[in-house]
């Protein structure tokens, strides 16, 4: 039975099982992929329910123990949820980002975030106490605003959260290239200098390149997935962090005008492209590995490659005497 795409879920649970003295059945593998194949917070009888349209000779306790296998700490496949109506659902975590929801107590949409700097703030307050977690969950109830407005609530669609993660982290990719960019621009538009104006055009057309791929990128993964373009922001990050990392042009102005040479110009873009590395480098450190992660590290070494071209230019200009 085993599918291609679910081939690292089931081998891992197949380990798991093994590690704990259990047998490998043809039930628990359909369960399995059941449950892989349909994305959102389900119930017992969510999964009863699908299980029977394959196998009617499956029964609920079956699949009960099952979940509770694949939401074992150790085999880590699933995760045990609640939104307020008594019943125990569960959601994928095997490489999905760990995420948490805030839960309308109506309609019980669930609506699922990530925020590093929410994170950092629990990781803090965890080591002022020396601490040791084993697990946590950040959950917020309250009222849609559907709900609050008696609007018809429209079903809640259920989508891949390791896609929308990925999604998310195009988006903040690019939106660190349209600022870079924006700069270069700026930087070449302003500067006085020839030689510091070649240098910033040239940044031009290979940002521009990027941003191109890119968005090339996030294309290709919309079209994957159904409605994922319309799908709710997943990822919230802070954009100031990124606008810190532009320089400020007018700090090199000298009576009103901007005089920046080769040098100084290969200076404060290696600068840029060094800090950009380095800070999504760290962001992508935040996260177990999922696509988006690997799409922020990826972003990460395009940086610094990046940095090293300038360097390179750098170390030309010397060597043939160029200011």
């Amino acid at each position: 039975m085993p599918v291609k795409k679910f081939a690292k879920e089931i081998e891992h649970f197949h380990n798991f099982l093994r590690r704990k003295g259990k047998k490998k059945t043809y039930q628990k593998d359909l369960i399995l992929e059941t449950f892989l194949k349909t994305e959102g917070h389900l119930s017992v009888e969510d999964v009863y329910a699908l299980v029977k349209k394959r196998d009617k000779k499956i029964g609920v306790v079956t699949v009960f123990r099952t979940l509770l296998s694949l939401a074992d700490e150790e085999c880590g496949i699933a995760r045990k949820i609640t939104l307020g109506d008594g019943l125990t659902r569960f959601e994928h975590c095997y490489q999905h980002p760990y995420h948490h929801h805030i839960i309308c107590n109506k309609c019980h949409k669930a609506i699922e975030f990530i925020c590093p700097e929410l994170d950092s703030i629990q990781d803090e307050i965890i080591r002022k106490y020396n601490f040791t977690p084993s697990h946590h969950r950040f959950q917020t109830y309250g009222m849609c605003e559907d709900c609050r407005n008696n609007r018809q609530v429209e079903d809640n669609q259920d989508y891949d959260t390791e896609k929308i993660f990925a999604r998310d982290a195009l988006k903040m990719a690019l939106n660190m290239e349209t600022r870079c960019l924006a700069f270069f621009r700026e930087a070449a538009q302003r500067t006085i200098d020839p030689a510091g104006k070649e240098i910033f055009e040239r940044m031009i057309p290979e940002e521009e390149k990027h941003i191109t791929e890119l968005n090339s990128e996030l294309d290709e993964l919309v079209q994957q997935e159904k409605g994922l373009d319309k799908a709710p922001i997943f990822l919230h990050f802070d954009s100031g962090e990124l606008e810190e990392m532009i320089p400020d042009l007018s700090g090199y102005e000298n009576r009103g005008e901007l005089r920046l040479d080769s040098k100084s110009a290969i200076e404060i873009s290696t600068k840029l492209n060094q800090s950009a590395s380095e800070f999504f480098k760290k962001y992508a450190d935040k996260f177990t590995d999922t696509l988006g992660k690997r799409i922020l590290m990826n972003f990460a070494i395009q940086e610094k490659n990046h940095c090293d071209l300038m360097k390179q230019r750098m170390e030309t200009r010397v060597q043939s005497g160029m200011q």
